[in-house]
């Protein structure tokens, strides 16, 4: 008896919490890309990262070149960001142009795009690169 109870509030918690967070018992999973246009999934870019290679000048890191190949049987045009956090100084911040790079990779290639930074960062304190790729068409 005490198990059948324990069942029927783990049933009843389970659906009172899947209604409450907006959905219903009959809806199928899906992904949701939070901060696109209009909140439609995306697919993932047809593209590997080769290499990465920052350039200096001086104490301060200024661009990075970023080696991409495109793995996919088409040409295509891809849009490359770089956010990198020395410190307490992240190299795109707002308010001013993002560090990004655009180039098109035909079918089966590879292809170097520098990306310079608006605000170069002290080598020495260097913690973190994120590297974003877009596929524009």
């Amino acid at each position: 008896m005490d198990l059948k109870i324990i069942f029927f509030v783990g049933v009843l918690i389970i659906t009172v919490s899947t209604i409450g967070l907006g959905s219903n018992l009959n809806s199928s999973i899906t992904f949701n890309s939070i901060g696109s246009d209009d909140n439609i999934s995306s697919r993932a870019s047809e593209v590997d990262i080769t290499n990465v290679v920052h350039s200096t000048s001086g104490n301060n890191i200024d661009s990075s070149t970023i080696t991409i190949r495109n793995t996919d049987s088409v040409s295509h045009s891809y849009r490359i960001c770089v956010i990198t956090k020395a410190g307490s100084s992240i190299s795109d911040t707002v308010g001013t142009a993002p560090d990004c790079a655009t180039t098109l990779i035909s079918s089966n290639n590879i292809d170097s795009v520098v990306v310079p930074f608006t605000n170069p960062l002290n080598k020495t304190t260097v913690d973190f690169a994120d590297i974003s790729i877009q596929e524009i068409t």
